[in-house]
């Protein structure tokens, strides 16, 4: 039995997210879906279902953005191909979604979407005129803007703020992510963050990657902390492949390239750090074998050093899953985006940021 409205859903980008996402509107009672944007014209004109390996729909994929746009839908599940980068530099490759985006809240469209560096805005290099641009938007068009995912989105933030509640005195959150990309599809998303660059190129790499897709996760804990960050402090290590390969996934790399990224941002408040943000990026499981790892094939840890000491552990990869880290991953950045829905369908206009929202539970994941 529903208890809400059908919603009315346009699903915004059909990439690794977007597929899982589109799967599960299709899978839901309580969403209709009513528009499919495509980015390449291999999917134009494709029906929903065949792209998500589901029965017809006669919903057929689109880059008609004027079309899409058109449209009587409560919420667009916003995910075009991101490289990660800071989308408020000019010349930015990652600056064009940010009108696609403006155009859809005016059009009075509520949006949820994964796109990492929004999640938050102090982070990012223009963050202040960014976040006023999307708040305009929003108030013209009536409409709600909520980005999340796992991480961050989720487990760096959500639910290391979530298990802070529950501890009388803290010194230090840490949260850890430990995974491999090398069957990631996307060479140079992989490549801005730094997989198969030469050591001495990797610095500036992270510099520009980094800070803008996860320093949101420091910022959102600070604000459930109510601290202000000083500065975040990024620091890298890399792995030199001993071997030249390409990965499943499509990147190159050479002898001697970065196989593998172990890096951390840091957020220092009066001196001191107190959020960390760790991860363990391989391509490939015989990349970096000393470095850290959590369960058999990745996944993801909270910790938090006070009164009492917590620690919270998700090994992903685990039976009845997808049978690997990063497509479960894939699959739980899918869902917390779709299971967000009614709750921004339901918020007032505006720009709305983790700690602004209300709590979100599988609204449209339990089995009918």
């Amino acid at each position: 039995m529903s208890f809400v409205p059908t919603r009315r859903v346009v699903q915004w980008g059909t990439g690794a997210v977007g597929l899982r996402s589109l799967q599960f509107v299709l899978a839901s009672n309580d969403l209709e879906l009513v528009g499919v944007k495509c980015f390449t014209e291999a999917k134009e004109g494709k029906d929903a279902g065949h792209l998500a390996s589901r029965p017809s729909t006669n919903i057929l994929a689109t880059a008609d953005t004027d079309a899409l746009l058109a449209l009587d839908a409560d919420c667009v599940l916003f995910m075009p191909r991101d490289t990660f980068l800071d989308p408020t530099l000019p010349g930015s490759p990652s600056r064009p979604w940010v009108d696609e985006l403006v155009a859809i809240l005016e059009s009075g469209k509520n949006v949820v979407s994964p796109l990492q560096s929004a999640m938050h805005w102090r982070h990012l290099s223009a963050g202040a005129a960014l976040r006023d641009r999307l708040e305009a938007a929003c108030q013209r068009g009536g409409a709600s803007l909520f980005f999340t995912g796992l991480d961050p989105g989720f487990v760096s933030d959500c639910l290391a703020i979530t298990l802070s509640s529950a501890a009388g005195e803290i010194t230090q959150i840490r949260t850890t992510e430990v995974i491999n990309y090398a069957t990631y599809a996307a060479p140079s998303v992989l490549e801005s963050m730094g997989f198969g660059l030469k050591v001495e190129q990797l610095s500036s790499a992270a510099n520009d990657s980094l800070v803008p897709s996860w320093g949101c996760a420091l910022w959102l804990v600070s604000d459930a902390l109510g601290v202000e960050l000083d500065d975040i402090v990024l620091a890298t290590d890399a792995y030199p492949s001993p071997v030249d390969f390409t990965s499943p996934g499509g990147l190159h790399v050479a002898v001697g390239a970065v196989g593998a990224l172990q890096w951390s941002l840091t957020g220092m408040v009066g001196g001191q750090a107190r959020i960390v943000s760790h991860h363990v990026s391989r391509m490939g499981d015989d990349m970096a074998p000393d470095w850290p790892r959590i369960g058999e094939k990745g996944g993801y840890r909270v910790e938090i050093d006070g009164t009492p000491p917590l620690r919270a552990e998700l090994p992903l990869g685990l039976a009845g899953g997808t049978g690997t880290c990063l497509d479960d991953a894939i699959v739980m950045t899918a869902a917390r985006c779709v299971n967000a829905i009614n709750a921004v369908v339901e918020a007032p206009p505006g720009y709305h940021l983790l700690n602004a929202m209300r709590t979100i539970g599988g609204r449209h994941s339990l089995a009918r």
